[in-house]
């Protein structure tokens, strides 16, 4: 008997459910890393702040930050969709760059939840939901609630 190996997308829609999952429980965001390999390291209570159009997420430890640049953006109805344009990865006083293959963030700003589009997800009032890979294979998935917006 042979065994097919899991497509890439099968780890995402894992990882999106999951985190859809893991994030109703936890008032702040939640971050599913799965690298390459398959392994699956996952961060709770993370900080998110949205400043004009960049999204910091600090680890609850505050060892770490994760700095989102948002381009190319446009609204569907009161979700806004936009093209992570860089991701840096501040730590231990070094910032590192994060080259991405592709990915989607979607926010939601509005004061009521608001259906993603093509999809039966909702997303609640001041929520996120951030989805790339990385050129090495890496998936990230965030969701959670904005804790703070700065124009």
């Amino acid at each position: 008997m042979r065994f097919r190996p899991i497509r890439p997308r099968a780890y995402a829609l894992f990882a999106a459910f999951a985190i859809a999952t893991i994030s109703a429980a936890s008032a702040k965001g939640v971050t599913l890393v799965q690298q390459a390999d398959g392994s699956v390291r996952t961060y709770v209570d993370v900080n998110i702040r949205l400043s004009g159009q960049t999204l910091w997420l600090r680890s609850a430890d505050r060892k770490g930050v994760l700095k989102i640049g948002n381009g190319a953006c446009s609204f569907i109805g009161a979700i806004q969709r936009c093209l992570p344009y860089t991701v840096a990865l501040i730590q231990d006083g070094k910032t590192r760059q994060i080259a991405i293959l592709h990915g989607t963030v979607f926010l939601n700003l509005s004061k009521t939840a608001q259906h993603l589009p093509l999809s039966s997800e909702e997303l609640a009032p001041r929520t996120i939901l951030a989805l790339w890979r990385t050129v090495r294979g890496t998936y990230v998935t965030i969701k959670g609630s904005i804790d703070e917006v700065a124009p």
